[in-house]
């Protein structure tokens, strides 16, 4: 008995070693499923009817408005070839890693091109050997701005000049009621981890240090996070996220040009950052349109037209 008992024991500990060995290695073969990322929020295209290609562009959400616009400059320029119908999708820089990440999407060729907001998903992607020769390249810079609703919640934040710069997001020093400050999530949002390094600066014209406070701070006076730069405007506009009310943002000065319902309150500094607010692009080796990829992105690149697009949005040029 005591003979059949031990190789029962044995046969299970053989098994369970096994198991723990095989199931880590699991997680790493092709082929195992991964759990889906979320869905970019936007989905945009531009078409032609002379198109002869097809392209599925990542970029970042900041960036809605300007690639419809140099989508249909290229198409509408006599020099480039071949014309192409785009399929646009658009979110934080992190969400759209994740979805490159994604072995459906690498295994569909998706995307084509990437447009982000910041280079460490650029440099996530280089090193891991997907961005074809070349690339990235920097096609845009921007800045960050606090901005504020025209009119705030009910009971407003007082004095009314409360909010003035980025150093007075803090209740007291002569202020009191301002409640929730919306910014991205660091983590993802490109924009949100800019805001984190200008509220963490205790530069002229930056955030005093206040980041770590205004992150820990019990609500209402605190940070909230949105899952884009996009959201973080919304939630001024509407002076709410996730139920709480927002009497302050920060976005960057091309997000703050489309909205109506918003002051700008700050400009920060460039040197609040300790990284530069850049647009990388580039072209992915996954790609099955690697000519229509290159003529596109080369062309927000170097043509003066899509310059002009850029600039024209309040883009500046790197």
């Amino acid at each position: 008995m005591n003979k059949k008992r031990l190789i029962t024991w044995t046969a299970a500990a053989v098994t369970s070693l096994i198991i723990a060995i095989a199931l880590p290695l699991l997680t790493l073969m092709p082929g195992v499923a991964q759990t889906a990322p979320p869905t970019p929020q936007y989905t945009t295209t531009v078409t032609s009817g002379s198109a002869t290609a097809n392209l599925k562009v990542y970029a970042a959400v900041s960036l809605l408005e300007v690639l419809t616009d140099l989508e249909k400059a290229y198409n509408n320029n006599g020099s480039t070839t071949p014309k192409i119908n785009f399929t646009n999708s658009l979110d934080s820089s992190g969400i759209l890693l994740q979805n490159i990440n994604y072995a459906p999407n690498e295994t569909a060729g998706i995307p084509d091109v990437f447009i982000s907001a910041a280079t460490s998903q650029m440099t996530s992607l280089q090193t891991a050997g997907k961005l074809a020769t070349g690339w990235p390249q920097n096609v845009a810079k921007n800045r960050l701005v606090l901005i504020k609703p025209n009119t705030p919640t009910s009971p407003a934040p007082t004095p009314s000049n409360a909010i003035s710069a980025f150093n007075t997001l803090l209740n007291g020093s002569g202020r009191s009621g301002i409640r929730g400050i919306a910014i991205g999530d660091p983590s993802i949002v490109p924009a949100g981890a800019y805001a984190q390094q200008v509220l963490t600066s205790t530069g002229t014209g930056c955030g005093g240090g206040t980041y770590t406070t205004l992150l820990n701070n019990s609500a209402p006076n605190k940070l909230f996070f949105a899952t884009n730069v996009r959201n973080v405007l919304s939630a001024v506009e509407t002076k709410t996220l996730s139920s709480n009310v927002i009497d302050a943002g920060i976005v960057y000065s091309t997000d703050k040009q489309v909205s109506t319902l918003t002051t700008l309150v700050a400009t920060s500094p460039s040197s609040c950052l300790t990284t530069p607010i850049v647009y990388p692009e580039a072209v992915l080796t996954r790609s099955t349109s690697s000519t229509a990829a290159n003529s596109f992105a080369n062309f927000i690149r170097t043509n003066s037209t899509a310059q002009s697009a850029l600039t024209n949005r309040g883009f500046l040029l790197p």
